[in-house]
């Protein structure tokens, strides 16, 4: 608190403000409640994530070990090993419990191998080799009838959440794009598969946090649907560019590009035209989601409301692999009510939400780890747990390989050291979270 006013940040509100705008200018998606706050501000205040921490120092001009932030572990160790601060006896149970979680967070090798050993190798280096034009094709290539096909079955392993599957086998699609020599007339149906096949690679490099070679991938999305002269294709192309564009930090371009293909293909939004109807909708969703990532809540809550519109013209549906409908918009809400640091309103829109509505299971997973962070920020780490154990149950490689969700599962575990959820340590070993 002292530290806040000495930097003239006087309430609790006002510092809420100010972290999220820190965040913002450094780049980092990161919210916080009033809540949060009073944690940190207490006697005992849990040991912020690494991002938070980045946050706090630039804010604050201070370490965060001048703040009053320490690391659980060492300072129950110190309390176990003195005793109560009355002069107590020690707790024998507590004082084991605690020397043999310091003594197994530490593992002394016996052989060299472990350590000199490589690192594990990232498994999307293959598909960057590919888009950095460093790999050359080594087979026949495919017909036309097959790259459709793959880009279709590419399509549904995004949606299906299979993105292990999805890292070896994009590499050869984009490859075969890149280095496919078309003949006039195969020229517009091969642009038409790079569009895809580009989209497709964007969203595998965000999923696993990957927002500049997301953005190289969405802009030669972006070049083939140009050279389509396709409305759809262009808006399904801003799209993933809004989205990559916001997620490197450029939120105000990012809006831009969703503004400009949204005007594009209005003139053609209409009943008759459901396909249409779906990629507008879905731009709209991604504007609204780079406002509000940019703080820019007008512009965010307009947004939502231009697709809510839309997708009373269409219903629920997967046209155009848009997941686009009533249902996603509502989902939408959540998203950014979160992202704008309204945990309560997020879990308010939430419980409008029908999960059975959802009909693919990455916007299910989505919507529960959504769920999850909002129940997080309101100090329910036990709910936020189930609620991440349900998104594991809809598509387990989305909790697993997601920077927000792992993250999330590490900051569950920090604030449960007494180990009272079992079910958290087990999640946590299933999506590899070390803390």
């Amino acid at each position: 608190m002292q530290a806040r006013i000495t930097h003239g940040i006087y309430t609790q509100e006002e510092f809420v403000e100010a972290f999220e705008k820190a965040a913002r200018e450094l780049g980092l998606n990161l919210t916080v409640s009033i809540r949060q706050v009073r944690r940190w501000e207490s006697k005992q205040p849990g040991w912020p994530h690494p991002a938070t921490r980045t946050v706090l120092c630039a804010l604050l001009c201070r370490p965060v070990e001048q703040l009053g932030f320490s690391r659980r572990m060492r300072r129950e160790l110190d309390t176990a090993a003195s005793g109560s601060a009355q002069g107590g006896p020690v707790k024998r149970r507590d004082f084991v419990t605690y020397s043999l979680a310091a003594a197994s967070s530490v593992v002394v090798p016996e052989f060299p191998e472990g350590l000199l050993a490589p690192p594990a190798a990232d498994p999307l280096d293959r598909l960057r080799d590919v888009l950095a034009g460093t790999v050359v094709r080594d087979a026949e290539p495919s017909t036309l009838a097959a790259l459709d096909r793959d880009t279709a079955v590419a399509k549904g392993h995004v949606q299906g959440c299979r993105y292990a599957q999805l890292a070896t086998s994009l590499p050869r699609l984009i490859l075969e794009v890149e280095q496919r020599r078309a003949s006039a007339g195969e020229q517009y149906r091969v642009d038409c598969v790079a569009t895809n096949a580009y989209h497709v690679a964007a969203s595998l490099f965000l999923k696993h946090g990957d927002a500049p070679s997301a953005w190289v991938a969405a802009d030669r999305a972006m070049a083939a649907a140009r050279r389509t002269e396709q409305p759809k294709a262009i808006a399904s192309a801003s799209r993933i560019l809004t989205h990559a564009v916001a997620a490197v930090g450029h939120r105000a371009q990012g809006i831009g590009v969703a503004i400009r293909g949204a005007d594009r293909i209005a003139g053609s939004v209409a009943r008759s035209r459901p396909d249409t109807v779906a990629v507008f909708g879905a731009l709209l969703l991604r504007g609204a989601w780079a406002a509000a990532a940019a703080g820019e809540r007008h512009a965010a809550a307009a947004l939502l409301d231009d697709a809510e519109r839309a997708a009373g013209m269409l219903g629920d549906s997967n046209r155009q692999w848009t997941a686009f409908g009533p249902s996603n918009v509502l989902l939408h809400r959540v998203s950014i009510a979160l992202t704008l640091g309204d945990a309560g309103k997020a879990l308010t829109q939430a419980r409008k939400v029908s999960v059975e509505s959802l009909t693919v299971a990455e916007r299910r997973a989505v919507f529960w780890t959504d769920v999850a962070r909002a129940l997080h920020a309101c100090g329910r780490g036990e709910k936020a747990t189930a609620a991440l154990l349900a998104a594991e149950r809809e598509a387990p490689q989305e909790v697993s390989s997601r920077t927000v969700v792992r993250e999330l599962i590490g900051d569950l575990l920090l604030r449960d050291r007494a180990g009272r959820e079992p079910h958290l340590r087990s999640l946590a070993a299933r999506a590899r979270v070390v803390v």
